[in-house]
């Protein structure tokens, strides 16, 4: 089996964020059956012990620290890397070969401190004789060098300039998976995400700042937590045993009561799911806490924590109180005062996240796990429908290419699950990751001369596409409606002459060109009608193998 290597590195200075999210893809793929093993620096607090216990990590050598006092931006990145690129290109291709692995199906990269130069020195020194060439995944939350990817992840949000941030830096052929819809959780996310209430009272405190927390926010928010009006609050304190300031925390911890310090957990998913609020950094953390509703105080902990910590702020997602060189004890008393005195007026994290980004990427690097299943939407779905509408790539082939605004979307989608004429399917795979929607709009029967004429529209999540998945859809959907009413409702389906891809989907799913849509405005973009009778398709038959139905009821 060719393996997934993963070129990653976590140390007092880098924290802990870039190997705890590659060890939860590295699950996932493993869990899926792939070979995983792992590239990692030798520095103080390099976690290689941690994951060890699980997968193969080929160390590379340690270096002479380098100092990073002082520094920002690309030279404090470079810094972390600890040598130059191809250093550590060269170490990383001396332990590949000294384990007797020339070559790989996918080679990942998360370190800030690599961009084009060395991920294709890697990837040339991973050309093994006879052997497919390695693709490369990359992730990244900067946006600020070239990748020579041929997948791209940042799981960041930045508003509208969510889409555009990569332009430019990446090859045209690179799929970006973009925003926390993608972000890397581990699967008790997913698991309790539809589970956890809207929160009421702040009654439970969560206070975590990474597991180091160089700069001592777990001190100055327990300072802060120290006043009298505060104290009947519970507060759970998490912090790494390698912190240097756990022993000081310790020691406000044991003056507050209803205070619990706790040792490193493997997932803050119970905390998180118990708390009514959270002070924390802006890292990774923050999509734990949108997976599961939890409001936040945040504290940017990095410079590249700011720009989506404030453009979550202004989307209402969170409340950011500043930077870790600027925020005070009193800062932080006079939030947690004003969130008691006037409770935070709606849910946090909605539509961020559902916690499946980790089972997304698997999907896109090794494809779907089959059968795909269909099931109805429910109210659930809205914020999932809505992400799949405005992609870009669905834009761009739709009649109409504005993006659609959330409360229209929302109007449209209310009436849609009492409208009897409407029938919505979620695509899932065997996990119950949704992939796509596939969506009939019928007209009323007796409304019309000519047969009963239903209108098909379907889209695929990013993850999912590229592996053939879009005609089994179609063939699916289609099961699903005749079952739903009966033989005698015909599918018709409108597409954009320039959408080739779909055009190919409905010639495979058995529909033949209709006629150019007569209802359509002179000034509409040309479009040819494809139709699909019941009497002549295959698809009136069994679904095909490896996939199931599930009654629309």
């Amino acid at each position: 089996m060719t393996p997934i290597l993963i070129r990653c590195d976590a140390s007092l200075s880098i924290g802990s964020g870039h190997v705890m999210r590659c060890r939860t893809l590295a699950r996932e793929l493993q869990r899926r059956g792939a070979q995983v093993s792992f590239l990692c620096r030798r520095q103080p607090g390099d976690l290689i012990s941690l994951l060890e216990q699980e997968f193969t990590v080929l160390p590379l050598p340690e270096l002479p620290l380098s100092a990073a006092e002082g520094l920002q931006g690309r030279e404090l990145y470079a810094a972390w890397l600890g040598c130059s690129q191809d250093q550590d290109s060269a170490d990383c291709l001396q332990s590949l070969a000294q384990a007797g692995i020339t070559s790989a199906s996918w080679l990942v990269v998360d370190h800030y401190g690599l961009d084009s130069r060395g991920e294709s020195q890697l990837l040339a020194g991973l050309s093994g004789d006879g052997e497919a060439a390695a693709r490369l995944l990359v992730i990244d939350d900067l946006a600020d060098r070239p990748h020579q990817a041929d997948l791209l992840l940042d799981q960041n949000f930045f508003g509208a300039e969510t889409e555009t941030r990569y332009v430019g830096l990446v090859p045209e052929h690179c799929r970006q998976l973009l925003g926390p819809h993608y972000a890397l959780l581990g699967p008790e996310y997913a698991q309790l995400h539809p589970l956890v209430p809207p929160r009421t009272d702040l009654r439970r405190v969560l206070v975590y700042f990474g597991g180091v927390d160089p700069d001592n926010l777990t001190g100055r928010a327990l300072e802060a937590l120290l006043a009298p009006e505060l104290a009947h609050l519970v507060v759970d304190v998490v912090l790494g045993l390698q912190s240097r300031h756990r022993q000081a925390v310790a020691e406000l911890v044991a003056r507050r009561p209803h205070t619990t310090l706790h040792a490193p957990l493997p997932s803050l998913a119970g905390l998180i799911a118990r708390a009514d609020l959270a002070i924390g950094a802006g890292g990774a953390t923050t999509w734990e806490r949108a997976c599961l509703g939890l409001p936040s105080l945040v504290v940017a902990i990095a410079d590249n924590q700011l720009p989506f910590a404030q453009a979550l702020d202004q989307a209402g997602q969170l409340q950011l109180l500043g930077d870790a060189g600027s925020v005070s004890v009193e800062q932080i008393s006079q939030a947690l005062l004003a969130v008691l005195q006037d409770p935070w007026p709606r849910a946090c994290g909605d539509g961020l996240t559902d916690g499946r980004g980790a089972a997304r990427l698997a999907t896109t690097l090794q494809g779907p796990q089959l059968p795909m299943q269909l099931r109805p939407s429910t109210a659930a779905d809205e914020d999932l429908l809505l992400r799949w509408a405005n992609d870009p790539d669905v834009r761009v082939n739709s009649f109409s290419p504005s993006l659609i605004a959330p409360a229209d979307h929302q109007r449209w989608f209310q009436a849609g699950l009492s409208d009897a004429q409407r029938l919505l399917l979620i695509a899932n795979d065997a996990n119950g990751c949704p992939l796509g929607q596939i969506r009939f709009d019928r007209q009323p029967p007796g409304s019309g001369s000519g047969p009963v004429e239903a209108q098909i529209d379907l889209s695929l999540d990013r993850c999912a596409r590229g592996h053939g998945l879009a005609t089994e859809l179609v063939r699916l959907g289609l099961q699903a409606m005749e079952r739903h009413w009966g033989p005698a409702t015909e599918a018709v389906a409108e597409v954009l002459d320039g959408n080739t891809a779909s055009q190919a989907t409905f010639a495979r799913a058995g529909f033949v060109i209709d006629s150019i849509p007569a209802d359509l405005p002179p000034s509409s973009r040309p479009a040819t009608r494809w139709r699909w009778r019941p009497a002549a398709s295959p698809c009136s038959v069994m679904p095909p193998a490896g996939s199931t139905l599930t009654s629309p009821g």
